[in-house]
């Protein structure tokens, strides 16, 4: 993933560090569950190719995408509107999840302002992994995709069978070879 793209996912991340530090007068757990994290890391990557959309003339592609993954894509976003409302109950987790989404996108177009060209190869290298590679889901398109997650909160533990289990730790994800880590 190029540079411009680490940085918007580093602002995206740090918007959700800072989230965490913030008080939760609802008494709810500062952490994250694995589907939140992919909820978070699909709005960011949905924000990225929507900002492509305009700066790089790939409208048609965009549309594709969301065709493609429409009801994975609410889905997602359903889950990310109730980790925000579940951190900080219904009004300040609305508040928050609309202005994490709106600062998703404006350091997208500040990135795409910055390296255009590096943008738009990115963007288009994740339109093809997305379309044209038979992926089945939008979770293994995720998964695909360099992504890892710098949080103040952790990820919850969980317990199968009465037994602690670890979710997979976001946080120490790493990019892909070649690329650069966005923590």
């Amino acid at each position: 993933m190029n540079t411009t793209m680490n940085t918007t996912m580093k602002t995206a991340m740090a918007a959700v560090a800072m989230m965490g530090m913030t008080g939760n007068a609802w008494g709810g757990e500062r952490c994250f569950q694995a589907q939140e994290a992919r909820a978070l890391q699909a709005a960011a990557i949905q924000q990225q190719l929507m900002v492509a959309a305009f700066t790089c003339n790939d409208v048609s592609l965009y549309n594709r995408f969301v065709m493609s993954y429409q009801k994975e894509l609410q889905a997602s976003d359903e889950a990310l509107k109730a980790y925000f409302v579940r951190l900080d109950g219904p009004g300040g987790g609305m508040a928050g999840y609309h202005a994490f989404k709106t600062r998703l996108a404006n350091q997208s177009s500040i990135n795409s302002i910055h390296d255009t060209g590096g943008y738009c190869a990115t963007a288009d290298a994740a339109y093809d992994a997305a379309l044209n590679h038979g992926r089945a889901s939008l979770a293994e398109f995720l998964s695909a995709q360099p992504f890892s997650v710098e949080l103040s909160s952790s990820a919850c533990r969980e317990e199968v069978n009465g037994e602690p289990v670890t979710p997979r730790d976001h946080t120490a994800m790493a990019s892909a070879p070649g690329q650069q880590s966005m923590r």
